[in-house]
């Protein structure tokens, strides 16, 4: 069953049309909100609200351009900037370290590492890393840290990105690209004090 008959599956309420919803689409919502809270209990409770919506706005829904994947992606993130917003002392990110690294040049990278063959000195090194990190990615503008965020963890192309921002992929990749500029500046400047 495509997006288009699922959708309208859901407009008229036919049984386990929201089922095969959640089936289809829980566990890449619930990836997008714990991007953004990293609280994995939040992330369902975000999960649960999107669900609810579209149960909710499914029978007034008109999706013309847009595919219904988008438009519940577009709901999870407003759902966690607005709970994030709330809660200012929820991080963005569980523990960034992972996905840093500082080369050479005092430039931070990211990337996957793996951390479970360093030695102590090197890993409380990248956890006071990761910490300026969550720092740094919660200064972002708004719409630089959802572009960041979609593109970087959540692995999502320029397109898709573009698609649930309503912007065009060439101001996605400029998006992301000033994003990784800022936390370089912001991380620099938070090394050296």
């Amino acid at each position: 069953m495509n997006e288009s008959e699922l959708l309208n599956k859901l407009k008229s309420r036919e049984q386990d049309s929201l089922r095969i919803a959640v089936e289809r689409y829980s566990s890449m919502l619930y990836k997008v909100a714990l991007g953004f809270t990293h609280d994995k209990q939040e992330a369902d409770d975000i999960v649960q609200e999107v669900f609810i919506k579209l149960w909710e706005n499914a029978p007034k829904l008109e999706l013309k351009n847009t595919k219904l994947s988008t438009w519940l992606y577009r709901v999870t993130v407003n759902y966690a900037i607005n709970l994030t917003r709330r809660n200012k002392f929820k991080s963005l990110f569980e523990d960034l370290s992972q996905f840093t690294r500082k080369s050479d040049d005092g430039t931070i990278e990211f990337q996957i590492e793996d951390t479970q063959n360093k030695n102590p000195a090197e890993q409380t090194e990248n956890k006071e890393l990761g910490e300026i990190i969550k720092i740094a990615i919660n200064s972002l503008p708004k719409k630089q840290k959802i572009a960041f965020i979609l593109t970087k963890y959540r692995g999502l192309s320029s397109k898709e990105v573009a698609e649930i921002m309503e912007i065009s992929p060439g101001n996605v990749d400029i998006l992301v690209h000033r994003a990784k500029k800022a936390l370089q500046k912001k991380i620099l400047n938070l090394t050296k004090h």
